[in-house]
């Protein structure tokens, strides 16, 4: 945690004792500077704000309010948003939606937050690609799988992608990547399991990776027609 602190705040030192010291002279280059010292403190609190909802994650201090929601609704908002961010790397993201309700028991938050987690984790593996998001209605449990052609992750990196602040060799060689908090794959796997779900992850390099999110179906228990 404290390297994780300690990079980005070197930065921002670095960059406004130069501004203070009186060394830039060029516009343009004061713009960048402020510009990279911006995007670093908005990195150092997104990484806090992650490193908050993980402790309280762990601990069990976090409570979902659940109510019936329909998956396909939510992930049709979520991937129109997300659109507009795929853009930047001239993906495109396609959710095959046959507008039937898939119910499950959820929080629409912390939903919101599971699918949002994954299609940003498929938009910065992925350039110059697709992103297909899917829903399967299996009665019992609805299953939302979401996958990418982009980079894809070694046999050797799966099993821990799970783990905090872990990133794999294609990551840490990848300086065009944009910056994350390191815990988003930790923060959903909680939310999951709190949502009595599981998570999957196949994947293959240079083909690219698929989520497969598997949530119980509320339609058979509560009697919504699907």
């Amino acid at each position: 945690i404290s390297h994780e602190l300690r990079t980005p705040l070197t930065t921002i030192q670095g960059f406004t004792e130069a501004i203070q010291d009186g060394v830039i002279k060029d516009k343009d280059l004061m713009d960048k500077y402020i510009q990279i010292i911006y995007s670093q403190t908005i990195h150092i609190n997104r990484l806090i704000d992650d490193m908050l909802q993980l402790s309280r994650l762990e601990s069990g201090n976090i409570k979902l309010e659940k109510a019936p929601l329909d998956l396909t609704a939510i992930v049709d908002y979520v991937v129109e948003y997300m659109k507009n961010i795929a853009k930047s790397n001239n993906t495109n993201i396609v959710f095959e939606n046959n507008y039937e309700q898939n119910i499950i028991m959820g929080d629409i938050d912390r939903i919101e937050q599971i699918i949002k987690n994954l299609l940003q984790n498929a938009i910065n593996a992925t350039e110059n690609g697709n992103i297909e998001v899917k829903i399967k209605n299996l009665k019992d449990n609805i299953i939302l799988s979401i996958k990418d052609d982009g980079v894809g992750i070694s046999k050797e990196d799966l099993p821990h992608i799970w783990d905090r602040f872990y990133q794999s060799n294609i990551q840490k060689s990848n300086t065009r990547k944009k910056q994350g908090s390191g815990l988003g794959l930790a923060i959903v796997k909680h939310l999951v399991k709190l949502h009595d779900g599981k998570i999957e992850v196949e994947s293959k390099i240079g083909i690219g990776t698929t989520f497969y999110v598997c949530f119980p179906s509320a339609s058979q228990k509560h009697g919504y027609d699907s």
